[in-house]
């Protein structure tokens, strides 16, 4: 009789049936596993949030978008609030983003604007929650330290050092530069020291 036919190949993975599912934001190869991930950094402001979106792939950052909000210096302030809101909902449902970060309020300012910049803070942090999303929260100085090195760089400094990093020639106002600079900082502690932080 003939010989029988060979058996068929493996197949390049195996789960167990009773394995977990696995999370389709995680992308597999032959032998590599990596993870890719959006991230959303907001830099929230009473009269203009900066928001800027990164996609982290195999640890490289690549630029998504970015945009400022103006909620119009005449408005009243409910407005504005609602304003930042609702952009921020629009965003987060557009680009799906699996983390969030946000930029803490500057505590030199005077009461009043630290007040007001909270409360737009707050805004924000509304439209973030739900669906399980992780938030994270980072000081002005870490983000600056992370970025260019040093904790005390002036606007223009993280500007070029973002722009540089995402490869970016386009104009880049600073609310987003700042936005994108917090959503790079967050990819980076994420990858080299995930366990000093938590979500908010």
């Amino acid at each position: 009789p003939p010989p029988p036919p060979p058996p068929p190949p493996p197949p390049l993975f195996f789960f167990h049936p009773n394995a977990a599912i696995p999370d389709p934001l995680w992308s597999r190869g032959l032998g590599d596993v990596y993870k890719r991930q959006v991230i959303l950094g907001i830099d929230p402001g009473t009269n203009i949030t900066g928001y800027g979106i990164i996609k982290l792939e195999e640890s490289k950052p690549t630029y998504l978008h970015h945009e400022i909000l103006k909620t119009g210096l005449k408005n009243m302030y409910t407005l504005k609030l609602s304003l930042i809101y609702d952009n921020t909902k629009r965003l987060i449902e557009q680009y799906k983003p699996d983390d969030i970060a946000l930029e803490s309020v500057f505590f030199s300012v005077n009461a009043g604007t630290a007040i007001k910049l909270g409360q737009a803070r707050g805004a924000a942090l509304s439209a973030c929650s739900g669906e399980h999303r992780n938030i994270y929260e980072y000081s002005p100085r870490r983000v600056k330290m992370i970025i260019t090195g040093n904790g005390a760089a002036d606007k223009m400094e993280v500007q070029k050092f973002v722009k540089r990093k995402l490869r970016l020639r386009r104009k880049l106002e600073e609310d987003a530069s700042d936005a994108l600079g917090v959503a790079l900082c967050h990819g980076v502690t994420s990858t080299d020291t995930p366990d000093e932080i938590k979500p908010i």
